[in-house]
């Protein structure tokens, strides 16, 4: 009889997990820098804004394969094994950021925190957009933190982005987007005056 090396397998198998774990989040940009929480047990969250409203979290059920014939596990080759596992963080990621755009959309609905281009984005329907975007600081430059983005599909980057371009070199349209960061400076100033200290 062979000895079954329970010990080491459970080790290289938490080790594993780990390595797929911080792959993710490099697989999938969109979700690099948005924390996370293992929450060990129950099938719900509670999610409480900075508002002081509450929303529950249903965690859909997610499922990912990874799969060894056995003439992989034979030949043992790392770098096929480790292409698997960079597919299962893929799939894992892609599958996160599903549920992150979903849940983001819901809430948008949900408080009418919602702007409708009607099919043609114009430099007003921007500055709408932009004004509901709550910005962070850096304390010290007061410069807005770095991490804000848009997420919009490819075919509508490539027809957004250059009239985005475009509308930068008209110092109207400049101007309107430095008084929207001057505003919302002093909103996150309000924000940080406002916060509780934790004890």
């Amino acid at each position: 009889m062979f000895p079954d090396f329970a010990k080491v397998k459970r080790r290289a198998n938490r080790d594993l997990l780990r390595w797929v774990e911080t792959q993710v989040p490099q697989l999938s940009p969109l979700i690099q820098g948005v924390a996370t929480l293992q929450q060990h047990e129950g099938e719900i969250g509670k999610l409480v804004r900075s508002d002081g409203s509450e929303a529950t979290l249903d965690y859909p059920k997610s499922e990912f394969k990874l799969e060894l014939s056995r003439e992989e596990m034979r030949r043992f080759d790392q770098r096929a094994i480790q292409e698997k596992l960079l597919t299962l963080a893929k799939e894992i990621g892609g599958a996160q950021v599903k549920q992150m755009l979903k849940v983001v959309g819901e809430a948008a609905d949900s408080v009418g925190n919602v702007v409708h281009a009607g099919g043609e984005l114009t430099p007003d329907t921007f500055f709408e957009l932009f004004r509901r975007v709550q910005m962070d600081f850096d304390p010290k430059t007061l410069e807005p933190k770095p991490g804000l983005m848009f997420v919009m599909h490819p075919d509508t980057a490539a027809k957004i982005v250059p009239k985005v371009k475009e509308w930068e070199k008209d110092p109207a349209f400049d101007a309107e987007y430095k008084r929207i960061v001057s505003q919302n400076r002093e909103a996150w100033r309000d924000r940080e005056a406002n916060r509780k200290l934790a004890c």
